[in-house]
């Protein structure tokens, strides 16, 4: 259930209504680089030496299927990405 209060005439605010300006268009978004960051790039960050085996250890797949997963060839579970990034945000809090 929904409740209105009416609000006093003096707290009230007045909406500018004013037309457009060519100013007020929405910009277009530009990329900040040419890259884009890869699964592969962020498996790697995480585990930098053996890598595919690290990711075939935690999906409990072939070797073979992480390479894949690695050169981009084919799409990996979403869950191997928070996989990727619990093991990112793990060794980040170790730094101290």
């Amino acid at each position: 259930m929904r409740v209105i209060l009416p609000v006093p005439a003096e707290e009230q605010i007045e909406i500018d209504r004013r037309a457009a300006s060519v100013s007020d268009t929405p910009r277009r978004l530009s990329r900040i680089g040419p890259d884009r960051i890869t699964f592969g790039d962020l498996a790697r960050f995480a585990s930098p030496r053996k890598t595919a085996a690290w990711l075939a250890h935690s999906a409990k797949v072939d070797v073979r299927t992480a390479e894949r997963w690695l050169a981009g060839k084919h799409e990996p579970p979403i869950e191997m990405l928070g996989t990727v990034m619990f093991e990112i945000m793990r060794r980040f809090n170790q730094r101290e």
